[in-house]
């Protein structure tokens, strides 16, 4: 049956009007946040699977920036110590100048001494410089003490020997392990500690260590190391060894491969050096310091590509946001203008509505 034409309590038409002004109002209301705020959606009830999409892309990007922070560390940490080992590698450089200098018969014994006190000065240097490289108190490269052997001690103590690890993308296994490499440490200890070797390959240890021992017992006076006119057999060739009360070619086939500078050796005595004259032994300890710089630059390259992917990574995420997000501008201030016009029209047809009631008084007065 149709609505009554004529009808006082109930006004149809106002509410028709009234339900499309609201429905305009609502969508006004939702353009005017979406251009305000930039967001197309602010709320779950904008786009309920795309919220649940733009949460996860969000997460994905924060997990990405503090990857990106914790590499950074890494590579600080890195420039750190390789910039304390190129000093070293200088200081290496000058002491095998020196030792090429000492390979001289010509010198006294007085210049001989102050020629290795010179060298014994580098050494300290080293050690020095290889305590205090450090990066938020994680001591880098290690330092030594001696035992009651007088034997160096290279392994760094409990907490800051490493390795360290940085979580570098969003799964559990994404993160890069960068070891710990004391360049005081003995070819014992570090095959010790790390029978595989250190990060995974080959870097050479050791060579500084007896580097130490031996310009410490050139340097020392009670020792008379280098008497005049024996430069030459000093620096430049392998020291003479005592095995068992008898002296020994250390560089003969059956001789021992490894001597105690300064003393004799048996065969249950500890060792500490290589047998291999100075000159050779500097260039050894070089080649340490190089392997251990080679360590850490190979590392610096792996963590530039790191970086490089996790820019990419976000750049691509933060596209992927926007375009589940974001406010398409053009769209919606077409949309704002079509609901500002329902809005009028609704607001005028709501006027004519809350005014056909008046026919009835037209009705009444002709009573």
């Amino acid at each position: 049956m149709a609505n009554p034409s004529s009808v006082l309590n109930t006004n149809i038409a106002s509410l028709i009007a009234q339900r499309n002004l609201a429905g305009a109002q609502n969508s006004l209301a939702v353009s005017v946040e979406r251009l305000s705020s930039g967001l197309r959606i602010n709320r779950a009830k904008d786009d309920a699977a795309g919220m649940a999409v733009a949460s996860v892309i969000q997460s994905q990007i924060k997990i990405a920036g503090t990857a990106h922070r914790n590499i950074n560390d890494a590579m600080s940490m890195i420039q750190t110590a390789e910039g304390a080992l190129q000093e070293a590698t200088t200081m290496l450089t000058r002491i095998k100048e020196l030792a090429t200098q000492g390979a001289n018969d010509s010198m006294s014994r007085e210049q001989y001494y102050f020629l290795v006190q010179e060298m014994k000065q580098l050494m300290e240097e080293l050690r020095n410089t290889a305590g205090r490289t450090t990066f938020n108190g994680n001591n880098l490269l290690g330092t030594f003490t001696f035992d009651e052997n007088d034997a160096i001690l290279g392994t760094p103590q409990v907490g800051q020997s490493g390795p360290w690890q940085f979580l570098s993308g969003a799964g559990a296994d994404d993160f890069v392990e960068i070891d710990l490499i004391p360049i005081w440490a003995s070819r014992e200890e570090a095959l010790e500690a790390h029978p595989e070797g250190y990060g995974d390959g080959a870097v050479k240890v050791g060579a500084l260590n007896a580097l130490y021992t031996r310009v410490a017992y050139l340097a020392n006076p009670e020792n008379q190391a280098i008497p005049t006119g024996e430069g030459y057999d000093r620096f430049a060739l392998a020291p003479s060894v005592t095995v068992n009360g008898e002296v020994v070619d250390p560089n003969a086939p059956d001789g021992p491969t490894v001597i105690r500078i300064g003393g004799t050796y048996d065969d249950s005595d500890a060792v500490d050096a290589n047998t291999m004259s100075l000159n050779d032994l500097v260039d050894e300890a070089i080649l340490q310091i190089n392997a251990h710089r080679s360590y850490f630059g190979a590392f610096y390259g792996r963590l530039e590509h790191n970086i490089a992917n996790l820019s990419a990574q976000t750049e691509n995420l933060t596209a992927a946001l926007s375009r589940v997000q974001d406010t398409d501008y053009g769209a919606e201030t077409a949309n704002l203008t079509r609901v500002q016009i329902l809005q009028q029209a609704a607001t005028a047809m709501l006027a004519q509505a809350n005014a056909m009631p008046n026919v009835i008084l037209g009705l009444l007065r002709q009573q």
